[in-house]
């Protein structure tokens, strides 16, 4: 009587945390390597898998998730809390030691830093990003770039790499560096060291409310065939996203980024997209070419053995729905990757730099991606549509035609020569492109319309 009372309790509080989605209270290393549990684990529809190996993967889930494990899996299994290893993380810079380092270096070069928040987390502390461009506090018409890191908690070397990436543009356009001041003069580059504080300060994969932020975006599959796209994207009680989700949705909505990348821990591959959905995505060649120059330049990365050439197709892997990545590209145009980092998710302090020199080239070289492609800039804001044809033996290929609302698009691209049409109400204007590399232009390669 008394098994039958604590498995009911513990079906009554996993049914309780399922109202809401992807709580991460628990995490797991499930030494399955066959998966054979994965199907019975999705079946839940309460818990999240990451970082699938053929050793086995993590498991997280609501208050709940150990019992359920131990009367359903024949594999053994360890706890991911971090907590156990408190001595040898306490090192690390807090949330707000991280804001005052960001803070001094906007007042130490003011004339390309410049720092503000997007919003709050939901315990309240700055989401903290840093602006870079030689006009710093002009939006000028320039390609836009994005990097985003720590947006799980307990995926923590990306959040320094940043901070350390940030400080080497300060001394290299201090210092006169020909790329680096190339890149700052000619781009508008948008960094952000942490959208999960609180999951920081916590050590833990979930936000304030132990919620996994990168299941928590509008997705692909889900909410795009419900017509997601004319529903209000802030609704944040009607779609139960995340003050952090919100303030990331809305900071995008406001900016013309094209390309991007957001750094996790846990293995060091670069995922590309899709993440929801087996569809090969519009721009495979380009975006597998960027992912494998990434990897490149990074003997661990390039050389694992669980990713051939570094990379791996994000759906391929494993399913995600609702991750970032994906929200990104479908919804505003803004081609991102996610780079996994570290097989460690939390190494002790001293090993942080080291992460950085070895990803630090490959750091520079994907931001001067950004300068890969074309833009267009109208005298007033109004809706049009992008049409592009790829020339391939003086024949059109259609890439895709793109819906536009505003005077200022970009557009990265795989090298190679393109037709583009400009097509609104009483314009209609076709222009030629020629995209070689990812050199840097002085204009932007923006044509004015």
């Amino acid at each position: 009587m008394k098994k039958i009372i604590l498995l009911s309790l513990l079906v009554s509080a996993i049914s309780v945390q399922a109202n809401s989605r992807n709580v991460v209270q628990e995490g797991f290393f499930v030494n399955d390597g066959s998966r054979e549990l994965l199907k019975k684990i999705h079946q839940q529809g309460i818990f999240t898998v990451d970082h699938p190996t053929s050793k086995g993967y993590e498991v997280y889930g609501p208050k709940g998730l150990r019992s359920w494990l131990t009367k359903n899996s024949p594999f053994s299994y360890y706890s991911l809390n971090l907590g156990q290893k408190e001595k040898a993380l306490s090192t690390y810079p807090s949330p707000e030691q991280i804001g005052k380092k960001l803070k001094d270096l906007a007042k130490k070069y003011p004339s390309i830093f410049k720092l503000f928040s997007i919003g709050k987390t939901e315990q309240n502390r700055e989401l903290w990003v840093m602006k870079i461009s030689d006009n710093v506090q002009v939006d000028e018409v320039e390609p836009e770039f994005k990097y985003v890191a720590n947006m799980h908690g307990d995926e923590i070397v990306g959040r320094e790499m940043m901070v350390s990436l940030l400080e080497e543009i300060a001394h290299n356009y201090t210092a006169g560096d020909p790329e680096t001041s190339a890149l700052v003069n000619n781009t508008e580059i948008f960094i952000m060291p942490s959208l999960n504080p609180d999951g920081a300060a916590g050590r833990r994969r979930g936000n304030g409310n132990w919620r996994d932020l990168n299941r928590d975006f509008p997705d692909v599959d889900r909410d795009a065939k419900n017509n997601f796209f004319e529903v209000s994207i802030f609704d944040n009680i009607e779609r139960d996203h995340q003050k952090e989700t919100v303030a990331m949705m809305k900071f995008q909505s406001e900016r013309h980024f094209a390309l991007s990348a957001n750094f996790h821990g846990g293995t060091e591959v670069v995922n590309y997209p899709w993440d929801t959905k087996r569809d090969d995505f519009p721009y495979k060649n380009l975006v597998v070419d960027l992912s494998k120059e990434y990897a490149r330049k990074i003997p661990s990365m390039r050389d694992n053995r669980e990713f051939v050439d570094g990379i791996v197709n994000g759906y391929e892997w494993y399913e995600i729905n609702g991750g970032m990545q994906d929200w990104s590209y479908f919804w505003h145009q803004d081609l991102q990757v996610t780079i996994e980092l570290s097989h460690s998710k939390w190494p002790t302090y001293d090993l942080v730099q080291s992460y950085y020199d070895k990803n630090r080239d490959s750091l520079f070289d994907y931001m001067k991606s950004i300068h890969q492609g074309f833009g267009v800039k109208l005298k007033e804001a109004r809706n049009f549509n992008v049409v592009i044809d790829k020339i391939e033996n003086e024949k059109l290929r259609r890439i895709e035609s793109i819906p536009v609302n505003g005077k200022e698009f970009y557009k990265v691209l795989s090298p190679g020569k393109y037709r583009i049409q400009i097509i609104s109400n009483g314009l209609n204007k076709e222009i030629e492109v020629d995209i070689n590399d990812h050199s840097i232009s002085t204009n932007g390669n923006f044509y004015s319309i």
